[in-house]
């Protein structure tokens, strides 16, 4: 019987997951918790950073070889971390390629049963964005289907192998890519330092409704009110005071804490800010040269 089309397909999408077992990595914390990942470099294990848990030590599992793995980094910023093995795995990873709108995508992580698989389609491909927390990731690449816990921080495959990230459930189900050259970026500066420095405030803020007469922009209906200010902090130092409310930053309106941790990537470290806020039913304005966390 010749082989129809979709038959190959199917042996070319199971070959895949083959050629994969060389850097699909799963790796157990000492609780039971298991995740997925990937054999970044011979001796470090990409996973997912919100999928981590509270540990330290792990236990890494490439291609049936087992070895300790230590914690050694983490950025919520882009949800890349990285365990240290004890000991290099052999298994190159293939080719680095961002993928087109439509492409097929396969996601592979690590089950009860072994290596799991999910098909999917490229939903969209965008530019450089920033997270919540502040990281820059370097395309929006967001898959057709919904993944699972098994599929978060596994590679994300093309149809000719090449690797596009890996795989991440983002906010409202969707089904995001950090991309391989996001990772390649990041995971040099864990291993050097165990973290990804970017700029810091110094407040913690809360959305509040903002009355007619503090509209310095009558779009803005909502401002950030500060609840409270670290004691040496950035914004202590340029003089906002606990029940501020902060009206714009950078000349960006302060709408969302969100559209502030934007402007707070490693970029902004020794730039000075602009404030507005609102105190005492005036305005102020003042300057804020941005810091590290636990810089001062």
């Amino acid at each position: 019987m010749t082989d129809s089309v979709l038959s190959q397909l199917s042996s070319a999408l199971s070959e895949l997951v083959s050629n994969a077992r060389g850097f699909l990595a799963s790796a157990r914390a000492k609780d039971g918790t298991q995740l997925s990942g990937v054999l970044w470099t011979p001796n470090t294990v990409v996973v997912s950073e919100q999928a981590l848990p509270d540990a330290s030590d792990f236990e890494a599992t490439v291609a049936g070889i087992t070895v300790p793995a230590q914690l050694a980094g983490r950025d919520d910023g882009t949800n890349v971390a990285i365990l240290k093995l004890d000991r290099d795995v052999a298994g190159p990873l293939p080719a680095r390629a961002v993928p087109a709108v439509g492409a097929l995508a396969l996601v592979l992580g690590i089950g009860s049963n072994g290596p799991a698989a999910r098909l999917a389609l490229v939903r969209s491909v965008g530019g450089a964005w920033q997270s919540l927390a502040g990281g820059t990731i370097d395309q929006r690449i967001t898959l057709d289907t919904y993944l699972g816990s098994t599929e978060e921080g596994g590679p994300v495959l093309g149809a000719d192998g090449a690797i596009f990230g890996i795989a991440a459930r983002g906010a409202g189900r969707q089904s995001l890519v950090i991309p391989a050259s996001t990772v390649d970026r990041v995971v040099p500066l864990l291993l050097k330092s165990g973290a990804v420095e970017r700029g810091w405030l110094g407040v913690s803020l809360h959305p509040v409704a903002l009355p007619e007469a503090l509209r310095r922009d009558q779009s803005q209906r909502v401002g950030l009110m500060v609840m409270d200010v670290a004691p040496s902090g950035p914004a202590a130092k340029a003089g906002v005071l606990a029940g501020d409310i902060l009206l714009s930053v950078g000349g960006v309106l302060a709408t969302r804490p969100g559209k502030i941790a934007r402007q707070l990537g490693a970029g902004s470290i020794g730039r000075t800010l602009d404030l507005t806020l609102a105190r005492a039913g005036a305005i102020v304005t003042s300057e804020c040269v941005i810091e590290t966390r636990g810089s001062t």
